[in-house]
């Protein structure tokens, strides 16, 4: 009698056997090649903003301002510069093929259109976020409202919703943290339009891109290759969609507002807080008693948070949900790509536009 052909039970298990071998053994690689894919389009939206923060300076003969406070939003009328009260990220977007998003909040005589406004606030723009922390899409925020001016400086409010456009990317605000507000002190509360528009630059920050900045090429003494112009920023994992606080759904302050919003830890990062040397001074760890913030990956708050002067707190920081370092844009237009283990002076270093110092140089 012949015998039929077919795999006996034995035969099927080891063949599936072997088929989930060969899975276990290739996923690693599929998701690695997939990071791999993912990182190099982050640092080509880094590159994309880069250039199109040159373009901003060639076009007005400094860098863009990091606008005035987290109240404001930007406002087409106020034009560039440090009478536009709107973040780096609202000043870039003409040049960013995004000329209508950046002049949707305007109506046609001047005036504030409320509505227009709060659809802007709404609106992702896919080159500011990172694809391998989050998509373009509207997150938590604990702002109900922002202040929208016209070219006469009256306001109005523009958003009373909870979802706001967010950025993974953050402005060099240099050495010195990010809360220390300078012309801003002693400021009115509740904060006014009337004072607020009339604060003059600020100065003596060693950033690039800061409140009320308007920094110049000249300004940046220490090379445009060798200072930092817009990177990725550290967040706790748990605030990627925003967290649960006192009942509410909305992200820690150093991501709580919109991308479109003023000055605040949500669109800038500092790298620690520089000390000049003292006349004459030859020690090469000058900088250790002072506060540094190193970048690092993203992590669970669980896991803890330092504020000793070797690492800083992270709400300031630099960083990336990418293994190994993080991306920066260069003041030339250039791409690095930062490792997490870099030494902290040449981080503090690399912030400050104009220190001088050796230690401020890229690895080669």
């Amino acid at each position: 009698m012949k015998r039929k052909s077919g795999f006996t039970l034995v035969e099927l298990l080891v063949v599936i056997a072997i088929i989930g071998m060969l899975v276990g053994l290739l996923l690693p690689a599929v998701q690695q090649a997939r990071e791999a894919a993912r990182r190099m389009s982050c640092n080509n939206q880094l590159k994309n903003l880069g250039l199109a923060v040159l373009n901003y300076e060639s076009s007005n003969r400094a860098f863009p301002s990091g606008g005035w406070n987290y109240e404001y939003m930007g406002s087409p009328a106020l034009g560039m510069g440090i009478r536009q009260p709107g973040s780096w990220c609202y000043s870039l977007l003409p040049f960013l093929e995004q000329q209508a998003l950046y002049d949707l909040a305007q109506n046609s005589d001047g005036g504030v259109n409320t509505t227009n406004g709060q659809t802007m606030l709404q609106t992702p723009v896919a080159v500011f976020n990172c694809p391998s922390r989050r998509t373009a899409k509207t997150y938590a925020t604990g702002v109900g409202s922002y202040k929208c001016l016209n070219s006469s400086y009256s306001s109005s409010s523009c958003s009373t919703n909870s979802l706001v456009s967010k950025t993974d990317y953050a402005a060099n605000f240099g050495t010195t943290t990010t809360s220390t507000t300078g012309n801003d002190s002693g400021r009115a509360t509740p904060y006014t339009v009337t004072y607020d528009k009339n604060v003059a630059a600020r100065t003596g920050v060693g950033g690039v891109i800061y409140d009320r900045s308007r920094v110049t090429i000249g300004e940046i003494r220490d090379g445009t290759t060798n200072t930092y112009l817009i990177g990725e920023k550290f967040l706790y994992t748990e605030d990627y969609e925003g967290k649960e606080s006192d009942g509410s759904k909305q992200g820690s302050n150093y991501d709580e507002y919109s991308m479109f919003a003023g000055m605040c830890l949500s669109n800038q990062r500092s790298c620690g807080v520089y000390v000049a040397p003292a006349s004459g001074a030859t020690n090469p760890t000058m900088y250790e008693t002072s506060t540094i913030y190193l970048p690092r990956q993203d992590r669970s708050s669980s896991m803890g948070t330092t504020s000793s002067s070797s690492s800083g707190s992270p709400v300031y920081a630099f960083g990336s949900p990418h293994s190994g370092g993080f991306g920066m844009a260069m003041c030339d237009g250039s791409v690095q790509s930062i490792s997490f283990d870099i030494d902290g002076n040449a981080h503090i270093c690399l912030g400050n536009k104009a220190d001088g110092r050796p230690e401020g140089k890229l690895p080669n």
